[in-house]
């Protein structure tokens, strides 16, 4: 009895361990995933939300005004996108810029001990000054990290792609991440938002 114990017992553990072990691995791999997404929501959601503002022209008694225009330029490397509206609720006009910096090295998963490995969506506001847009901010902030794309694509109001600012209507916006989970090949989800400027 003891001897078939004992040859049935390292099976049974086995058997425990390997449930375990891929447990643990399920949890990490949808914890992951859990955090790309999230993290990409929270970037796709604050660009869509203050893209919708574009154009928004509150009283400016007091406020040097501003070039007209709702969507101020558009850039393609690095992918960004520059628009007016009130975004501080001081009734002057402000010019906010989303503007993605890829990894210097996307070969390697993100990495928060290693700068070369973390794309980024950054934010930055400006105010006109004597003619100019000054930074409101000396830094932009992140808006969201470990971000492996930005896509921006501009629509006229007949739906056909624009290249043209003051012509854009529609913005569709895609923000791609990619998880990182030591042991398995790396995932990358996308998450899409179709924007209609409402102020134009």
């Amino acid at each position: 009895e003891v001897l078939v114990a004992s040859a049935i017992l390292p099976i049974v553990l086995l058997a425990i361990y390997t449930v375990y072990d891929n447990g643990l691995q399920d949890y990490a791999r949808g914890t992951a995933r859990a955090d790309v997404q999230q993290n990409i929501r929270v970037a796709l959601e604050s660009m869509a939300r203050e893209l919708r503002a574009a154009g928004y022209s509150p009283s400016t008694t007091g406020c040097p005004s501003p070039p007209s225009g709702a969507i101020t330029a558009i850039g393609t490397s690095p992918v960004s996108v520059a628009f007016q509206a009130d975004v501080d609720g001081n009734n002057c006009t402000d010019q906010v810029i989303y503007t993605f910096d890829p990894p210097t090295d996307p070969s390697k998963p993100c990495d928060a001990s290693d700068a070369t490995t973390i794309g980024k969506i950054t934010r930055s506001v400006q105010v006109w000054n004597n003619g100019t847009w000054s930074p409101a901010t000396p830094v932009p902030s992140d808006v969201a990290q470990c971000v492996t794309g930005l896509t921006i694509t501009y629509y006229n109001s007949s739906g056909t792609t624009e290249g043209n600012p003051a012509d854009v209507r529609r913005i569709s916006i895609a923000i791609a991440g990619t998880e990182n989970v030591r042991g398995f090949s790396p995932r990358t989800y996308t998450l899409t938002s179709d924007v209609r400027l409402r102020n134009l």
